[in-house]
């Protein structure tokens, strides 16, 4: 059997960056393994058929003379570069929105558009397995309450609607992030993205395939949904579906979905795909071929040999020491069930402070030398609640300390317990009070090339005992004095609460 180049080159650029990015890869791993969640455990289907496709092409690729671009391993080493940004900022998203990006670029670049061109589908359909799709799944799960609130009432049946939690005769139902019909979503556009691609339909044709089958999977879930409150409300919420398990109904419902699917899509009319020509590049010699394949896979492998060189300047690991704050005893134990939960911190710390009239605080404190995956203060997981308490509401409230405004995010949460917890909390960079949200992680991904920042949270805690007005002054008095500690700030200053709308 002859050589096939163009075929080693993409099936060996597959591979090695699955293997070079490998924190990224174990992520996505663990996401197809997740039998909780259960929203990407058909990743591993998708890899195979992937891996299919690029193999279903070989006698073209064969054919194909391989012209690489003289400066396309800079575009590569940008993009491994840009995949570390991700990765030290711990935004998932980035790096698995990067992964199949940079194995395309590599494959143009150590073989040429042409090859590239031919192994895009396959390589892009993998973004059918990666969590990129969280992005959308707040509005699925708005939508898919939205509608079965106009659904119930339809059906007779009272029903009220707070946040996402649907409120029926019966009892209530909570429209969760499971709930949005997002894993039906995916696989059905990936089953017709895979089947334009099969019959070599044209671009229109693809795109209304996509459109049917988006359209069938979200009313297949909001049908589930609703029979779901249906049979809640009929059972005194004593139904199969309600009690034990409505996960594989889903699955169920979709079967038929499928069908209704196949039936419309033999009804679309066909028109196969064109194979536009190219204008023919200058075939390139092996030598020179051989030299661009070895820079675009050092290019590659940028991003993760300059990860392993920070790894390597491990920052010294400190005693965290709680502040003494005057007029309170403490620090000591936190007995209460509040346990903010925060994966891998450098530092970390949670105590409790009480006043003569036995008003109590808590005060926990993790700070971050260096983020990773999995090792990151906004990861998947990480709650200032922790487990044993749900939010309620939500609060902005600014804070003068110092003479400086600091923004707090006041949470009121319920937990097992008769009293309700009231939270203040805020995330720190190198001291200073940052929101860490994306623009922030960004940019704290690109300091990190040079030095990685110091990323903290603080967060107070007091039970609504007798009142949360009182919880309120117990945390402004404790606020006060330790926050200037936790974030070094000069001195301290008079703090000021004032509420704003829910946010």
């Amino acid at each position: 059997m002859p050589w096939n180049a163009p075929l080693a080159i993409a099936l060996g650029t597959l591979v090695l960056t699955a293997g070079l990015f490998w924190p990224t890869s174990i992520e996505i791993a663990d996401l197809w393994q997740d039998t909780v969640r259960r929203r990407y455990t058909h990743g591993w289907l998708v890899l195979g058929i992937a891996v299919w496709l690029i193999w279903r092409d070989r006698a073209r690729l064969r054919a194909i003379e391989m012209a690489p671009p003289s400066f396309g391993w800079c575009v590569v080493a940008i993009g491994s570069v840009g995949w570390l940004v991700g990765l030290n900022a711990g935004l998932l998203a980035v790096t698995t929105l990067a992964m199949p990006l940079l194995v395309l670029a590599t494959i143009w670049s150590a073989a040429g558009k042409a090859v590239a061109r031919r192994v895009a589908f396959p390589v892009l359909y993998l973004y059918f397995a990666f969590p990129v799709w969280e992005l959308i799944n707040p509005l699925l799960q708005s939508v898919t309450a939205l509608v079965n609130v106009w659904l119930t009432r339809i059906a007779g049946i009272p029903v009220t609607m707070e946040g996402n939690v649907i409120q029926i005769p019966a009892g209530s139902f909570e429209i969760a992030g499971g709930c949005s019909g997002l894993h039906f979503f995916i696989v059905a556009l990936a089953l017709a993205a895979l089947q334009g691609e099969l019959d070599r339909d044209d671009l229109r044709t693809r795109w209304l395939l996509l459109g049917i089958a988006g359209v069938l999977a979200l009313v297949t879930n909001w049908l589930r949904v609703f029979i779901i409150i249906v049979a809640g409300q009929l059972t005194d919420m004593q139904h199969f579906l309600v009690k034990v398990d409505h996960y594989y109904f889903g699955w169920f419902l979709f079967v038929f979905a499928l069908g209704l699917y196949l039936y419309l899509s033999s009804r679309v009319p066909r028109r196969s795909r064109k194979e536009s020509s190219m204008p023919p590049s200058a075939a390139s010699t092996r030598g020179r071929v051989v030299v661009l394949t070895l820079l675009s896979l050092v290019a590659l492998a940028l991003g993760p040999v300059w990860s392993l060189a920070d790894a390597g300047e491990a920052a010294q690991r400190a005693e965290p020491t709680p502040p003494s704050l005057r007029g309170w005893t403490g620090p000591g134990l936190n007995l209460s069930d509040w346990h903010p939960a925060f994966a891998n911190p450098d530092e970390e710390f949670l105590v409790a402070y009480q006043d003569e009239s036995g008003d109590e605080v808590a005060l926990y404190h993790a700070v971050y030398r260096s983020q990773r995956q999995g090792k990151e203060l906004r990861g998947h997981g990480n709650s200032v609640l922790g487990k044993h308490y749900q939010p309620k509401e939500t609060h902005r409230r600014e804070l003068v300390v110092a003479g400086g405004v600091i923004a707090v995010t006041e949470q009121l949460a319920a937990g097992a317990g008769q009293h309700d917890l009231l939270v203040w909390s805020l995330f720190a960079v190198d001291g200073r009070p940052d929101p860490m949200g994306f623009p922030s992680q960004l940019a704290y991904g690109i300091r990190s090339l040079r030095q990685s920042p110091t990323a903290s949270v603080v967060a107070f805690a007091a039970e609504c005992r007798p009142d949360c007005d009182s919880a309120r002054r117990s945390l402004d008095v404790v606020a006060v004095q330790a926050l200037p500690v936790l974030l070094s700030s000069p001195e301290a200053g008079r703090m000021v609460v004032s509420a704003s709308r829910n946010e």
